[in-house]
């Protein structure tokens, strides 16, 4: 144990190996999942990598990234496989983790603080759901992430600027072949404004080149795919375009206060996120106020953006989850700290009736 408590990346990976990788064929295959795999199928029968297809036709609707892992772990474990469909999900939510813990390790200096918030989202019920299951969502927001952490260094840091750009321009683009700017509008773009809001961009020189190639590099990752299907089967791109934008205003409509119970979808945590969105109460007790405010911002811009959109679906919460579990880090780490000097029940309360909760819980299911 004192090996894995001097290695908390290397115990944060175990933990989530045993949350995402165990008997990952136990649930049920549901509709979304069924349409995923049977395009990765089609792909191995027919060879259809670009032109994707669904019963023999053809399906654009969504970027074929998710589908080429799909298809290459069939490929290795058997096209019949569940388990061998969900496998790339629960490996890039377990890159999501590691991610989460190196990022905010390097934003705050805090370790414990990275491994209790990298914690919180590996428990969070809508993150262990999406990996656990075969949709495209959590590809686009893990390559997203993965893009923002380079960003970050990009920065932050003044060395390897060419470097850290391309590789954000190439995770980029693998988010965007993932399922389209989903996560640009609703992680990047709220990271971005929360960052410049909190840290400020930092003048540096030299940095208009390595925006350029991000830029270039990031659009021919992007959108090669939607060009090739137009040029070889215009017809059917349009008429999906078409249907596609309609959607967005004509398709499962929810008002916009729909997502203001965002914080319910972290589960488990649901209590503490709450609280830690508490901005009087927790900013004086916290290690590190900006980053506090950073996360804070973070969440609410994402919840913000996405309200904005006419169309609404609990699962296109997925982005927010990522923010607020490491919002929420912020407050159980300073319980961590300080709980055995707390005298106000105001303050005791709901911690023991959360984590009793838990506890009865994990009693009931043993």
């Amino acid at each position: 144990m004192r090996y894995l408590k001097e290695r908390p990346l290397l115990l944060l990976t175990l933990i989530c190996i045993i949350i995402f990788m165990t008997h990952l064929d136990a649930l049920w295959v549901n509709v979304m999942e069924a349409r995923n795999f049977v395009t990765a199928r089609e792909m191995l029968q027919d060879s259809n990598w670009l032109l994707t297809t669904l019963n023999g036709e053809p399906r654009y609707q969504k970027p074929p990234l998710p589908t080429w892992l799909s298809a290459g772990s069939a490929f290795l474990f058997g096209v019949k496989s569940v388990f061998a469909m969900r496998i790339p999900a629960a490996i890039i939510t377990i890159v999501i983790i590691r991610i989460s813990y190196t990022f905010t390790k390097k934003l705050t200096g805090n370790t414990r603080y990275g491994f209790i918030s990298s914690l919180i989202l590996a428990t969070s019920f809508f993150i262990v759901f999406s990996g656990r299951n075969g949709q495209w969502d959590i590809f686009t927001h893990g390559f997203m992430m993965a893009a923002i952490y380079q960003l970050y260094l990009f920065f932050s840091t003044p060395e390897k600027k060419y470097q850290r750009m391309l590789l954000a321009a190439l995770f980029f683009g693998c988010s965007f072949m993932s399922k389209g700017p989903v996560s640009m509008y609703g992680l990047l773009l709220p990271f971005l404004i929360a960052y410049g809001l909190v840290f400020k961009f930092k003048k540096q020189q030299k940095v208009l080149l390595p925006i350029v190639l991000f830029l270039i590099v990031a659009l021919l990752l992007s959108g090669w795919w939607h060009l090739y299907t137009y040029v070889f089967d215009t017809k059917t791109v349009l008429a999906t375009t078409t249907k596609e934008i309609a959607n967005w205003t004509s398709y499962n409509i929810r008002p916009f206060y729909y997502y203001w119970s965002f914080f319910t979808q972290s589960g488990i945590w649901c209590i503490p996120a709450f609280i830690a969105l508490l901005y009087p109460y927790l900013k004086d007790k916290v290690f590190f106020k900006k980053g506090y405010q950073f996360t804070l911002l973070w969440t609410l811009c994402s919840v913000f953006l996405l309200s904005i959109i006419p169309e609404k679906k609990s699962r296109y919460l997925l982005p927010v989850l990522i923010p607020l579990a490491l919002n929420t880090g912020f407050y159980i780490e300073y319980l961590f700290r300080r709980f055995t000097n707390i005298s106000d029940k105001r303050e005791i309360i709901p911690v023991y009736f959360n984590f009793g909760l838990i506890g009865l819980i994990g009693l009931v299911f043993l």
